[in-house]
């Protein structure tokens, strides 16, 4: 099993494409080409921390759990309305779950904190890596400071596997 890490997919929204110069000429494009990059990589038994901005509204939230691989913990962002909807009507799948605005990660060899916001400090920094899904480019990762911005639009629209992500940054 692997642990994975992403956030601001955005899906449904026309104004991402715009936005985040995203290379999409439709919304659906979009859509179809960021659940299929998110399951080229990750296994029906792997683990992913979704950091804020999953989707626009809650069909297509719905659809795309439905079609995406992995066990799901959703951090919720500004615009995770369509996910609280689901939550709220019980329509979220037992594979999905909403965690607090600030959690740690179950990885036993990545020590991690995960927030949608950029955190100005937190309990054992110095062990912690900080993984923020904010997406202005303005919260860049930055290893001397312990940070990582797992926005997708940084990372190539793709689920970032959380090992080789601190991996990289470890050895600045």
């Amino acid at each position: 099993m692997k642990y994975f890490v992403t956030s601001n997919l955005q899906l449904g929204r026309p104004g991402a494409i715009k936005l985040y110069k995203r290379p999409y000429s439709s919304v659906e494009e979009m859509n179809k080409d960021l659940i299929s990059k998110w399951n080229e990589l990750v296994e029906p038994n792997d683990t992913v921390y979704h950091l804020g901005n999953f989707a626009w509204d809650p069909k297509t939230a719905q659809d795309a759990i439905t079609n995406l691989n992995g066990k799901i913990f959703f951090i919720l962002g500004e615009s995770d309305q369509a996910l609280l909807t689901l939550n709220e009507k019980k329509m979220l799948p037992s594979k999905c779950q909403i965690l607090r605005d600030i959690t740690r990660s179950e990885h036993p060899d990545c020590q991690c904190v995960f927030s949608y916001w950029p955190l100005a400090s937190w309990e054992k920094a110095t062990k912690n890596w900080s993984v923020i899904g904010y997406p202005k480019k303005s919260f860049k990762s930055d290893p001397k400071k312990r940070i990582i911005n797992a926005s997708t639009d940084l990372w190539g629209n793709k689920p970032q596997d959380l090992e080789k992500l601190v991996g990289i940054f470890q050895d600045f």
